[in-house]
């Protein structure tokens, strides 16, 4: 199969000289804009009387994270107490679990406990270097997949500040 290329109009042309002259316009060229050498700030230049400047767009805003969402507990579970003192891992306010989670997929997975209400951990977790992120408030049978790993919340222990729980492979 033979395709032969059909010559652009004269309409076409001016077309894409428009669409050019507008990207030209905003500034989407692809390259970035010429420093000024004068030393006079410029209206992107930030100034001592001018406030505060994030250096014409160079810092990336925050974007917030969602927390890890948690299953519940499987439909007629009854929890024991809280305070079961089980599970193979463990961490206390402020701390990061011991022992430390085993790497999957080459990235890391650090888990801390933020605080506890009642029967109910706050814990945050980090995959790699990735910022840590808000779990769900989790309790007892329920679970979080947090990337490759799934722990499952054992124990939740006020009195010692501490909350316990299993890695589920």
């Amino acid at each position: 199969m033979h395709v032969t290329a059909r010559p652009r109009t004269p309409l076409v042309r001016l077309a894409v000289a428009v669409l050019a002259a507008g990207l030209l316009a905003a500034g989407c060229t692809g390259s970035p804009a010429p420093e000024e050498t004068d030393g006079a700030p410029s209206a992107s230049t930030p100034s001592d009387a001018g406030g505060a400047s994030d250096g014409g767009g160079a810092t990336a805003a925050a974007v917030p994270q969602e927390a890890w969402e948690v299953t519940p507990a499987p439909e007629g579970f009854t929890p024991p107490e809280p305070c079961t003192g089980e599970g193979a891992y463990y961490a206390e306010i402020d701390g990061e679990a011991t022992p430390e989670l085993p790497e999957r997929g080459g990235e890391t997975l650090t888990v801390t406990v933020e605080g506890i209400d009642g029967d109910r951990a706050e814990l945050t977790a980090a995959v790699g270097d990735s910022p840590a992120r808000d779990i769900e408030p989790i309790t007892l049978g329920e679970t979080v997949t947090l990337d490759l790993w799934t722990l499952s919340v054992t124990s939740v222990c006020a009195e010692t500040d501490q909350v316990e729980f299993d890695l589920i492979d």
